[in-house]
């Protein structure tokens, strides 16, 4: 078991709350006992704080007390998978209209799912415009197909789509010719951007391939163009503006990795010009990204190390939390890492347990933020908050008191505890102690 102080602070170490009609609680939510204002601990007081104690049995958890998993997310492939079903069904019928139908829902739900699906919806709706035998509709469909592909995949997607045009061509009353032309300006468009990156000046090429993704409406391969813009720049004070002209050229998920590319170098730049702030918006934006491509069962747990490298530097100049607030401002939502995947240990040490018990804070934040809103000024109160922490990482209870465990803020911390990742270990379970003062004072108008 570990115990710490938690201190909570709004400007002046204080929660503040209204002065001028405070909220009564709500529902069944008691109001707790007031108690008078006690001082800060001491920042010794707070290492003594994490020296471990000898464990306590582990009880099973009451019902008052037990951290519900978080939910699963709804199914947003359960819609794709049945449009794509359908449309298979009624191509091997032979009843085509229904097929492009269904096909068309299909392409529509892939539209914010994996690489993959989105591929197997467009090539599916190529297979089935292909028998319609409709030349021109077809050769639409093959360049929606290719305006799809990514951010994996990239270039296997389009090869396929290099192949689909050619099956176009064979189709009766098809200007093979056209098609011709078409597939090969589309190669030689992929063909400059791909040396474009590689090569220290832009390639002429580079105009006729903007030309191409124009004419095409290919928003992905106009944002590479200007990305090799960007990077064959010399001046380095208007590299800044063409990457991030690059990043803002297509928003669609299927552009996620262009982006995150101009996104990482607007970064680097920002921080060479020690530009620290900056580059921490950058690195939330691209945060943003990255988050979007995960499934969003698992979104809450994408942020990586580096990031919070990058946050020790910026709370380090501008105050502790203030990468949080940054993060919260530029994405709307905290991220967090799953320390559950790290290699698991005998038991958790001291120092594991701070780390994350510090990381997950803003979670708990939230919850005693709330509490304070709830007090009228000068109330003060303190809480001692357990809880046990399961083999996996997770935490599988989280007690208030008895008398306290139905309160509102009991309610809000089990949900928040619902996400929180130690690392793994092997002995008994880990009991963690923590007392937190809310104490709400009056604001001035």
């Amino acid at each position: 078991m570990w115990r710490a102080w938690w201190w909570l602070s709004v400007g002046s170490l204080l929660l503040a709350a209204c002065a001028t009609t405070p909220p009564p609680p709500a529902g069944d939510e008691q109001p707790l006992p007031r108690e008078a204002a006690v001082p800060a601990p001491k920042d010794d007081d707070l290492a003594q704080a994490w020296a471990p104690v000898e464990a306590k049995p582990v009880a099973e958890p009451s019902a008052a007390s037990r951290v519900e998993p978080l939910p699963e997310p709804p199914d947003r492939r359960g819609p794709f998978r049945d449009a794509m079903a359908e449309a298979q069904r009624a191509l091997h019928d032979k009843e085509l209209d229904a097929a492009k139908a269904a096909a068309d829902r299909a392409c529509a739900e892939a539209a914010d799912l994996a690489s993959d699906e989105r591929t197997k919806a467009w090539a599916l709706a190529f297979k089935v415009s292909l028998a319609m035998k409709d030349a021109e509709a077809a050769t639409e469909t093959a360049l929606a197909w290719r305006r799809a592909c990514g951010p994996d995949g990239v270039d296997t997607c389009r090869a396929q789509v290099f192949r689909a045009l050619g099956q176009v061509a064979k189709l009766k009353g098809a200007n093979a010719a056209a098609l011709k032309a078409l597939a090969k300006s589309l190669q030689e468009a992929d063909t400059c951007v791909a040396q474009a990156e590689r090569a220290a000046n832009a390639p002429p090429c580079l105009s006729a391939a903007e030309k191409t993704a124009h004419k095409h409406r290919d928003e992905l391969l106009s944002a590479q163009v200007l990305y090799a813009k960007a990077l064959a720049e010399k001046n380095e004070a208007k590299r800044p503006a063409l990457f991030a002209k690059a990043e803002a050229r297509c928003q669609s998920p299927w552009c996620a990795g262009l982006r995150r590319k101009a996104l990482a170098k607007q970064q680097a730049l920002a921080l060479a010009a020690n530009d620290l702030e900056g580059a921490v918006k950058l690195a939330m934006r691209d945060l943003a990204v990255a988050t979007s491509l995960v499934e969003p069962g698992l979104r809450l747990w994408v942020r990586p190390p580096e990031l919070d490298r990058l946050c020790a530097k910026y709370d380090a100049a501008r105050g502790a939390g203030a990468c949080r607030r940054v993060e919260k401002d530029v994405t709307g939502q905290w991220t967090f890492r799953d320390f559950s995947k790290d290699r698991p240990s005998e038991a958790l040490s001291p120092d594991q347990v701070k780390a994350v018990n510090e990381h997950y804070a803003p979670l708990l934040e939230e919850c005693l933020s709330e509490q304070a809103q709830r007090l009228t000024p000068p109330d003060a109160q303190r809480f001692q908050v357990s809880w046990t922490v399961q083999n996996d990482g997770r935490v599988r209870e989280a007690h208030l008191r008895r008398d306290l465990d139905d309160t509102l803020l009991a309610r809000c911390l089990r949900r928040q505890f619902s996400a929180w990742r130690y690392p793994r270990f092997t002995g008994e379970l880990q009991h963690v102690e923590q007392s937190f003062l809310v104490s709400a004072v009056e604001r001035r108008r």
